[in-house]
């Protein structure tokens, strides 16, 4: 007869308590966070000018016209609420503005 292992021993916490430390982050974390989005906005903005200098210069359809208008709307709308602060829908304009502009060049 094959031998059945023993089950694995059942350990109870109480009150749901732990011996484990509590671990505690230092440093500002809203601080670094609001430097990285702006950087990361910056880059975006960067890459979206970079993809309407590639376009400067082309005979664009009229639809590619209204992309361009929208992009630089976008990115307008993007300087203006980092400027007033609002750096989560700075970065979502900016994020915006450089998926427009990548259809813009695609080939």
């Amino acid at each position: 007869m094959p031998v059945k292992p023993c089950p694995p021993p059942i350990v109870v916490i109480k009150n749901g308590g732990s011996d484990e430390p509590i671990v505690e982050l230092k440093g500002d974390t809203s601080t670094e966070q609001a430097s990285y989005e702006r950087f990361t906005t910056e880059q975006l903005t960067a890459a979206t000018e970079e993809n309407l200098k590639k376009i400067a210069g082309h005979e664009l359809s009229a639809t590619q016209q209204e992309m361009v208008s929208q992009i630089k709307q976008f990115m307008e709308q993007s300087k203006s609420a980092v400027t007033e602060g609002d750096l989560n829908r700075g970065h979502n304009l900016a994020v915006k503005a450089r998926l427009l502009s990548d259809e813009l060049v695609k080939p």
